[in-house]
C-alpha cells in the first residue's frame, strides 16, 4: 500500500502534520510505503485528481482525504483498505 502526502514545501505546517500523521500510521502497518508529492512537481497529476490543497492524502493513487484527517480516521481507512486487499 502506498500513501502519498501532498506537500507545498518545508515551510507548510499542515504538510508537516500530514506527513507526521502518515508516518505514525505507517509504523503500525509494515506493508505501507509513504511518499511526498510536491504540489509543484506533481501539479498536472494532482489537477487530474481534483486535489488543490496541501496536506491532502492519497492511498494507492486515489484521493482519500482532501484535507488533514484525524489519526483515528486515517488509521480506520487504512485498516479497511488493507482488509479489502486481503479479501481479494
Amino acid at each position: 500500500m502506498l500513501i502519498e502526502v501532498v506537500t507545498a514545501g518545508p515551510g507548510c505546517s499542515i504538510c508537516q502534520k500530514a506527513l507526521k500523521l502518515v508516518k505514525q500510521v505507517a509504523v503500525e502497518f509494515p506493508q505501507i510505503e509513504t511518499q511526498e508529492l510536491s504540489v509543484v512537481d506533481q501539479f498536472e497529476r494532482l489537477q487530474e485528481l481534483n486535489i488543490f490543497s496541501a496536506g491532502a492524502i492519497l492511498i494507492n493513487g486515489q484521493a482519500e482525504f482532501g484535507s488533514l484527517p484525524s489519526l483515528l480516521k486515517l488509521r480506520k481507512r487504512v485498516y479497511e483498505l488493507l482488509n479489502n486487499e486481503d479479501n481479494h
